[in-house]
């Protein structure tokens, strides 16, 4: 018995590792299709777009606060004649990319805490780790649809269900935060020959994606493109087009509007 729960144990953190490993390449994918640097495709640079629910950017639901889900990254290079991931690149430029949109949550005064802590819980890193798990592939699920609807999202259309509320931090929490980050940089030679010639090019593409932290209702989300270098300065390429949004979506704002109403 003692010997099966530890295989159980082991088998539930492994999987655990691959599946935050693995999960988001499926997005990343999507994106960037880079099997080779002649199948890459060029990138197409769009307009930083958001959509909110309509009871947020009513000021209907006021975010006072905030639970930051493990973010995801993946980052390729892509050379004369191949592509490869980079996978210690992607770990801290997915932290970078948590920071910068912690931070400007937090200037609009949203309390911030993790998905991963316990708080007065109880909960063992192996139980929260486990429920992470399974909204991480809900999420996985919908995903798709918001990309391709998000229009939809203003009418509710979208949810993870009420099993964000296992979450510890779920309780104190309006809205759970999922960031993601897909982008491509070039060797040295492979931009040159891009310069001259065409074909693959630096980019990316940052998601930031709400829901609400009780109901699993998807409340927002924000397409970012960066205005900058993306890799070492995410907050300078981000800055200015994450306050925009945040200000259209009316997240941080609602908070003060409520304030001020006496909510």
């Amino acid at each position: 018995m003692v010997a099966a729960s530890v295989l159980a144990d082991l088998s539930r953190k492994v999987t655990w590792m691959n599946f935050r490993r693995q999960s988001f390449l499926i997005f990343a994918t999507a994106i960037f299709v880079c099997g080779s640097a002649s199948t890459a495709f060029p990138l197409t640079f769009e307009f930083t777009q958001s959509w909110t629910q309509r009871k947020v950017s009513s000021g209907k639901f006021p975010i006072r606060s905030a639970c930051m889900m493990p973010p995801q990254g993946h980052l390729t290079r892509v050379g004369m004649k191949s592509a490869e991931g980079m996978s210690k690149e992607s770990e801290i430029w997915a932290r970078a990319l948590e920071v910068m949109i912690e931070s400007h949550l937090k200037s609009d005064g949203i309390a911030i805490d993790s998905a991963t802590d316990a708080l007065s819980s109880g909960a063992s890193d192996d139980e929260i780790g486990s429920v992470i798990s399974q909204i991480q592939q809900k999420f996985s699920a919908v995903l798709p649809l918001i990309e391709k609807d998000p229009g939809h999202i203003s009418k509710s259309a979208y949810t993870l269900g009420d099993q964000v509320g296992m979450l510890p931090c779920s309780e104190k929490s309006d809205i759970l935060v999922f960031v993601q980050g897909a982008g491509q940089v070039l060797t040295e030679n492979r931009a040159t020959v891009t310069f001259l010639v065409g074909g693959p090019a630096e980019g990316a593409v940052v998601l930031v994606t709400m829901a609400d932290a009780k109901t699993g209702e998807i409340i927002g989300f924000l397409r970012m493109y960066p205005d900058g270098d993306f890799l070492n300065a995410p907050e300078d390429a981000f800055r200015e087009r994450l306050d925009t949004e945040l200000k259209i979506m009316n997240i941080g704002s609602a908070r003060k509007n409520a304030k001020a109403r006496g909510d």
